[in-house]
């Protein structure tokens, strides 16, 4: 079975220090269901919908996918076990997303799949 990872990095404007912010979409099975919300509109550089915030294109500073063929938790859990007893390191979804041996970068290439499809809103 194969798991999708989007990582979003946006501006975020709450307070008058510009700051940026991670929204971590974890354990994806099927990517469909984001396509209208958040991939076409990335590609499309459109604003981006999710369940409760909308992201302006503008404010968009890294859009991630990664695949990997077990759900995110299991990964970290068997990198975790993988390190000495005696560390106080903590492994994250982001280490694991740096290690090729356990997951890929698969954002060019689902790009390049919408913009050879020539997919776009204006065809649904």
């Amino acid at each position: 079975m194969s798991f999708y990872h989007i990582i979003i990095e946006a501006n975020d404007h709450i307070s008058k220090i510009e700051e940026k912010r991670d929204i971590e979409l974890f354990n994806i099975e099927n990517l469909t269901s984001y396509l209208h919300s958040l991939l076409l509109p990335a590609f499309n550089k459109e604003m981006i919908e999710l369940e409760d915030e909308n992201i302006k294109y503008e404010d968009l500073t890294s859009l991630k996918i990664y695949h990997t063929l077990m759900p995110i938790e299991f990964l970290i859990e068997e990198e975790q076990k993988e390190l000495p007893s005696e560390t106080d390191i903590t492994i994250t979804a982001h280490e694991i997303f740096n290690d090729r041996d356990l997951s890929y970068d698969v954002t060019q290439v689902i790009f390049d799949m919408l913009d050879a499809a020539k997919i776009d809103r204006a065809n649904f």
